[in-house]
């Protein structure tokens, strides 16, 4: 459950703004009249750092999104390995077996498999193996079910109004649903996992090695026309996710970076592989040629302060730090009218984040979205509340127990002591046992299952019925 927070509004007109009508140039949907036309149903554009976002369409319209929903899932996996990508899985028979007749892309993986969590990691997002995707949602929530549960509970957390997953790799379900406007949020809330960019970067092909029931080498590589080919290559493409079925069409979130500006697009609904690449470099090369990143006000921060807390007791106060922030403006819109606002906490428990957050608000004026940017806050005086408290003992617990938990609490003494008197009282000599247990071995012999078999092209090929990468 989020904090409930209190706002402050610096009323701060930093520069003149034209009226929108007044201005030559703008398209209806505050898209301005020179972006090239795309085929995409919906798409977004939003500066990674700040979230801002400087151009949609359909932004908010639920789409099937495919396989950029694993974006989601390995966000998630990432979160719980926090660095540490050593572990090893072993396959469900579930992972493997919800996937049949599906026609769905997969790295043939069989029950029982013992797999490297990284080999995974890489399998998912570069190859988009639908069962990769169900291995890494059993490693998060312990079974498929439990690891979408995960999914949601994490969009709920984000806010997400226009999302709800039933599955962890994206397959049609009229239930699993998102926005472009809400894979932004996942999208960049992904960046913040350890080890997430790596992963959404790599171009580079992944092997993964034999394991305990495949013998052959497995091979990964993206297939991002932005990075990898030749007509719609773009240096400034640094990673992406694909997605693709017949309800869903293409999907494409890509991260971008040129001269300081860090962009995230989400794309939903193309047509086709091609008009897709092509949306993408045509809605990326605009946005590079005509968008600079703008100084923006600090604002009035003055007299903001934030109460700090620990152990239950008020310590004392801290102030919001003044700071220079920055906003993307339209090279039509420089300018353009800013206005700046605080939100802050109700308080700051040490020993978590401060939170609170800075916002300027811009206006688009027919040449980019009406749009806000937000930046978190700083705050000053720590320090000097930690001093003023330096020696004294918190208390640990506000609340005191109610008489139930100091039953319970009894209750609870009273048994170990009983244990402990016991143990003493059996001390050198041996435990009691029962008479020994006849014991039955099962023995089981093993059984190939499917494998696959390497072209010397380095692409796999599927032995089983479940054919390979049709949709991702």
């Amino acid at each position: 459950m989020k904090k409930p927070k209190k706002r402050f509004a610096a009323l701060l007109a930093v520069l003149a703004a034209a009226c929108a009508l007044a201005l030559p140039g703008h398209a209806e949907g505050g898209l301005p009249a020179d972006l090239p036309a795309v085929s995409c149903e919906a798409f977004i554009i939003l500066d990674a750092d700040s979230g801002q976002v400087i151009l949609e369409k359909n932004a908010d319209e639920r789409l099937y999104p495919a396989s950029i929903t694993k974006i989601m899932t390995l966000g998630l996996a990432l979160r719980k390995a926090n660095g540490d990508w050593s572990g090893q899985l072993t396959v469900s028979d579930e992972a493997v077996y919800s996937l049949v007749s599906t026609e769905s892309s997969h790295i043939a993986l069989q029950p029982g498999e013992v797999v490297k969590l990284e080999d995974i990691l890489y399998a998912t997002q570069l190859a988009s193996a639908n069962d990769g995707a169900n291995v890494l949602a059993c490693y998060i929530g312990g079974s498929i079910e439990g690891g979408v549960e995960e999914m949601n509970r994490q969009a709920q957390a984000l806010g997400l109004e226009n999302t709800h997953f039933t599955n962890p790799h994206g397959l049609m379900d009229s239930g699993h649903y998102t926005s472009a406007r809400d894979m932004g949020a996942v999208t960049r809330w992904a960046l913040e996992q350890p080890g997430f960019e790596t992963l959404f970067c790599r171009t580079d092909t992944w092997e993964m090695g034999p394991t305990n029931l495949q013998p052959e080498t497995r091979y990964f590589g993206t297939d991002d026309w932005m990075r990898v080919g030749q007509e719609k290559y773009r240096e400034y493409a640094l990673g992406s996710k694909s997605g693709y079925h017949i309800d869903a069409g293409q999907t494409f979130v890509t991260l971008c970076e040129q001269d300081g500006v860090r962009l995230i697009g989400v794309l939903m609904k193309d047509l086709t592989k091609e008009t897709k690449f092509a949306d993408a470099c045509a809605l990326m090369d605009y946005c590079f040629a005509n968008f600079v990143r703008a100084d923006a006000p600090a604002g009035d921060s003055s007299g903001l302060s934030l109460a700090v807390t620990g152990g239950g007791d008020q310590l004392g106060q801290v102030q919001v730090a003044r700071e220079e922030t920055t906003v993307l403006l339209h090279r039509q819109n420089l300018e353009a009218e800013l206005s700046v606002s605080f939100e802050l906490p109700e308080a700051w428990v040490l020993g978590t984040g401060a939170g609170g957050s800075r916002i300027v608000t811009v206006a688009g004026n027919g040449w980019q979205s009406d749009s806000q940017a937000e930046y978190p806050l700083r705050y000053t005086g720590l320090e000097e509340v930690l001093e003023s408290v330096r020696g004294q003992q918190l208390p640990t617990s506000p609340r005191p127990l109610s008489p139930w938990g100091l039953a319970a609490g009894a209750g609870a003494g009273a048994l170990a002591l009983a244990g402990l008197w016991w143990l003493w009282r059996r001390r050198g000599k041996p435990l009691p046992m029962g008479p020994e247990p006849d014991l039955d071995f099962i023995h089981r012999e093993w059984l190939p299952g499917p494998t696959i078999r390497l072209k010397e092209s380095g692409q796999p090929r599927s032995l089983d019925n479940r054919p390979l990468n049709p949709r991702r």
